[in-house]
Parts: structure tokens; C-alpha cells; sequence
């Protein structure tokens, strides 16, 4: 498929496609349409692998990390992506703690509001303070 039909397919703007395609994290095929000017010819692995940028993403990875382990596996290793989902996991489990302590202090708070805010209110939750340390601000993570 060419690249409007993947883009609509993928759900993803034709600008983010394009990108992808720059920074390596999508390789379709391309050829010449009659013309001199190369197409780029998209399949279903295209579409597999937007689907695990995504997931990727969602799991808090950034897409050079995301670039890291999908060069590591189209060259067949898998010790790099291995160590990476451990992380991963053990980063999601955190996340996963932090959620429900924000759902609980959500609660406390809608039935203090209910109660029409009497007595003292619940307390947030303290976010990102596993071992003593918290997390890089955006700006700290930038630098890096």
C-alpha cells in the first residue's frame, strides 16, 4: 500500500509516517511508479510494526529507545530487548502502584466533596518517590 492508504490505515498523519521512515523505525520497500521519483510501498508488517511503536510508547519509551531495540532485533539479538522489557516491567509495575494510589486519593476526595467538604481533606498521594529518589522532570530527561 502506498503511503496515504497506509497512513489512514495506521491511524498516523502522513508527516508521522514520513518521519518514521527518516528515522529508521519504518522500512517499506520503495520503487519507481512510471517515474523517477521512489514510492514507498507499505505492508502489513509496516502496519505490526506501528503497532509496537505504540505499545512501546505507551509503556513510556521514547522512540530512539524504541530505535534501540528494534535494530537490536532486526539484527537478531534478543539480550538487549530481554534487559529492555524487564525494565519495563518492573517501571510498569511502579506505574501501575502510583495509579491506584491516585484512584484511592480520588475517591477519598469525591466523598469529602460529597460530604460537602467537612473535616479534613485526604491527603495526595506521594508520586515518584520510590527509593528515596524522583523522577528526572521533563526538562532534567531532555538533557539526558
Amino acid at each position: 500500500m502506498w503511503i496515504a492508504e497506509f497512513s489512514e490505515a495506521a491511524g498516523l498523519g502522513v508527516a508521522t509516517v514520513r518521519f518514521y521512515v527518516r528515522e529508521g523505525l519504518l522500512q517499506p520497500r520503495t520503487g519507481h511508479a512510471g517515474g523517477t521519483r521512489p514510492y514507498l510501498d507499505f505492508s502489513q508488517r509496516d502496519l505490526r510494526v506501528v503497532a509496537a511503536i505504540r505499545a512501546g510508547q505507551a509503556m513510556g519509551m521514547s522512540l530512539a529507545e524504541i530505535k534501540l531495540l528494534m535494530n537490536e532485533r532486526r539484527a537478531g539479538g534478543k539480550s538487549g530487548m530481554l534487559q529492555a522489557m524487564l525494565e519495563q516491567r518492573d517501571k510498569l509495575s511502579q506505574r501501575a502502584e502510583e495509579l491506584a494510589a491516585m484512584r484511592r486519593f480520588v475517591d477519598a476526595k469525591i466523598l469529602w466533596l460529597r460530604a460537602d467538604g467537612t473535616g479534613s481533606p485526604p491527603e495526595p498521594p506521594v508520586i515518584g518517590v520510590a527509593n528515596g529518589t524522583r523522577p528526572a522532570s521533563p526538562r532534567r530527561r531532555a538533557a539526558k
